[in-house]
């Protein structure tokens, strides 16, 4: 059974990341969202060495939140825990998605 408290969406969508990495290095990074919830998201591309536990900043579009990493997968994705309020309104996920359809 799922304990998961909201349903998670396979997405590819472009943003910004940056924060310090684990060598206290200020850092930013393009990336991919690849999975999204209310509460989090998965994070592809992030090059840079970080820990569980960092809070790093996620830039979509005009939109910025902070997360906290909550897991490192073997290939480097980023398991993501959102401590924003509010990030990603449905909006610009729609908009993203829609630009994504328009390009193919």
């Amino acid at each position: 059974m799922d304990r998961r408290q909201s349903p998670r969406v396979e997405v590819q969508l472009p943003v910004q990341v940056w924060g310090m990495d684990s060598f206290g290095q200020p850092f930013t990074n393009a990336a991919l969202v690849t999975n999204l919830s209310a509460g989090g998201m998965v994070v592809q591309g992030v090059v840079r060495r970080l820990r569980v536990g960092e809070i790093i900043d996620v830039q979509m579009e005009r939109e910025t939140a902070q997360f906290r990493v909550v897991w490192i997968g073997a290939t480097g994705d980023l398991g993501l825990q959102r401590l924003t309020e509010t990030a990603f309104l449905p909006g610009s996920i729609l908009v993203h998605c829609a630009q994504a359809a328009a390009a193919c």
